[in-house]
């Protein structure tokens, strides 16, 4: 009985270490340039983690780091979370909206967004790929794009976001 309650208390203690781990790698790598995993072993060790490169590996994957160039052109992990440039494809979408997009309506759970002839297909993909907020789904005619909000009452907020897109505020 004794040997199972210490082996209990044993796994709890490390996930507890496993969780403090990654909460200060979460913490480095928003205040720190944090270029490779040898710099996370190194970071980690210097504040009492004996850490591998695997380790490190796992622990960037688990936090959902991701490593991007920053403004200068380096390399660098950042959080997913932390970000605050708008989604890739967010730039796509606000070019060809701004092409193609006539106008943009809501009603209960739908926004309609009205295209030039020929142009809807184009533009419901973009917003697919995008990963716009609030999106079920969407669906293309061949000038109107019917996006289908996540929530009953979400066409409005949906439609607000489509243009602050298209507006170049998101």
């Amino acid at each position: 009985m004794r040997i199972k309650r210490a082996a209990r208390e044993s796994g709890r203690a490390s996930r507890e270490r496993v969780e403090a781990r990654r909460a200060l790698l979460r913490r480095l790598i928003g205040e720190q340039t944090v270029s490779s995993q040898d710099d996370v072993v190194r970071l980690l060790r210097a504040h009492g983690h004996r850490v591998t490169q695997a380790t490190a590996s796992r622990d960037l994957a688990a936090i959902g780091a991701e490593k991007r160039a920053d403004h200068g052109g380096s390399e660098r992990y950042r959080l997913a979370s932390a970000e605050r440039e708008p989604p890739a494809g967010h730039a796509e979408l606000r070019r060809l909206m701004r092409e193609f997009v006539l106008a943009i309506g809501h009603s209960a759970n739908l926004a309609v967004v009205r295209t030039t002839p020929g142009a809807a297909a184009t533009v419901a993909s973009a917003l697919d790929r995008a990963g716009v907020e609030g999106i079920l789904g969407t669906l293309a005619g061949d000038d109107t794009v019917l996006v289908v909000a996540r929530t009953a009452r979400g066409g409005a907020p949906l439609a607000s976001r489509i243009e602050h897109i298209q507006e170049g505020l998101s």
